[in-house]
């Protein structure tokens, strides 16, 4: 086994130091703008974390007392908590990746903008759960001023809030980002997924684009959505579809939907927006858009989560630095953090495990 391998049970660390003049670069060219950007990262970081542990609180509040108010809060495992689908655990895996490149990557670009040496970094596989770290020289660290230590710590949760914010921003301008190979009005629905044991199973092939029924224009989902409830469930029609650039009528025997009295189908949607150049793939915007959507939810939720003052967390470490700062005797802010770092503990555990609870069959994606 090589050196830079470490395996113990349920754990596996690699170390590099392959990357270390990369963020060794990163970090000296630019060291007054980091200095700013992770100044303001602090402050961001100490809001985010009040701002999350009110939202855990207050949810814990609805789990017990007034479960319709609530949300699931839940470790993501694939095929858990995580649909196994392929779009699913490919959107999961490219926003991993995001995050953890970012995130781990802007503590060694904050650590050698303060001075603090960068030993290594690597990747981790706790169980089957993936990370990434960066790991700052533990004495440069203790040695370095409280606002330096603060900005190190803080730097990789700000990392995933920009990071968010860049993806929504571009979310928000969805047709915008596709618009120089796609048109961006939608002329149909495409078909993302076919459910096993469906209407839809056997007939209707993923990436088949749903452009009427029986006649009916089909523009989007709301198209779709209404034409259903106005056909009885078990009735044959016929549904115009474009598969491989061709455009044919398919014949269809619609069911019921398991969980209302309207038609279904079987099927998952996304809008279609028609290329505009031969060689530009119908599905691309839905994975484009759908990877966005993911980064966005997923780097907002992590760097909030990773902020919080809980053990093995950056907020921890953030908290320890700023109570020290403000609460000079060594056993008061000792006694603060320890009752800080273990009531917000217990408010993520009681979370988790009351979702598990309230919402058996949670599945995200």
């Amino acid at each position: 086994m090589p050196k830079s391998v470490e395996v113990r049970p349920f754990y596996l660390i690699w170390r590099t130091t392959k990357f270390n003049a990369l963020i060794e670069r990163a970090g000296a060219k630019l060291r007054p703008f980091w200095k700013v950007i992770w100044t303001i990262g602090i402050a961001v970081s100490i809001g985010g974390s009040i701002y999350i542990t009110y939202i855990l609180a207050r949810n814990l509040f609805f789990l017990f007392f007034k479960t319709e108010g609530a949300s699931p809060v839940s470790l993501l495992i694939p095929g858990i908590t995580l649909s196994p689908t392929f779009n699913t655990l490919f959107f999961f895996g490219i926003s991993i990746v995001v995050i953890l490149v970012s995130h781990e990557f802007s503590h060694g670009v904050a650590a050698r903008a303060e001075g603090i040496k960068v030993k290594s970094t690597g990747l981790l596989l706790l169980a089957i759960i993936p990370g990434a770290f960066v790991e700052p020289d533990e004495e440069d660290l203790k040695k370095a001023k409280k606002s330096s230590q603060a900005r190190v710590y803080a730097a990789g949760s700000t990392a995933n809030i920009i990071i968010a914010l860049i993806a929504l921003a571009l979310l928000t301008n969805g047709t915008l980002v596709i618009s120089p190979l796609y048109n961006t009005t939608p002329s149909g629905v495409q078909i993302t997924e076919v459910v096993p044991n469906s209407p839809a199973e056997g007939v209707l092939r993923t990436w088949d684009v749903i452009i009427s029924i029986n006649d009916s224009p089909i523009k989007n989902a709301i198209d779709l959505e209404r034409v259903l409830k106005e056909i009885p469930p078990n009735s044959s029609v016929s549904i115009t579809i474009i598969r491989g650039g061709e455009t044919f009528p398919v014949d269809f025997k619609l069911g019921q939907s398991p969980t209302s009295n309207s038609s279904y189908i079987g099927i998952y949607t996304y809008p279609y927006y028609q290329p505009k150049y031969s060689f530009a793939p119908s599905f691309l915007p839905f994975y484009i858009l759908g990877a966005l959507s993911w980064i966005y939810i997923l780097s907002l939720n992590i760097g909030l989560i990773n902020i919080m003052p809980v053990t093995a967390l950056d907020g921890d470490k953030l908290a320890e630095v700023m109570i020290n700062f403000v609460f000079k005797k060594k056993n008061l802010s000792e006694k603060m953090g320890q009752v800080l770092r273990w009531s917000c503990l217990l408010m993520l555990v009681l979370n988790i495990s009351m979702s598990f609870i309230v919402f058996p069959s949670f599945r995200f994606g």
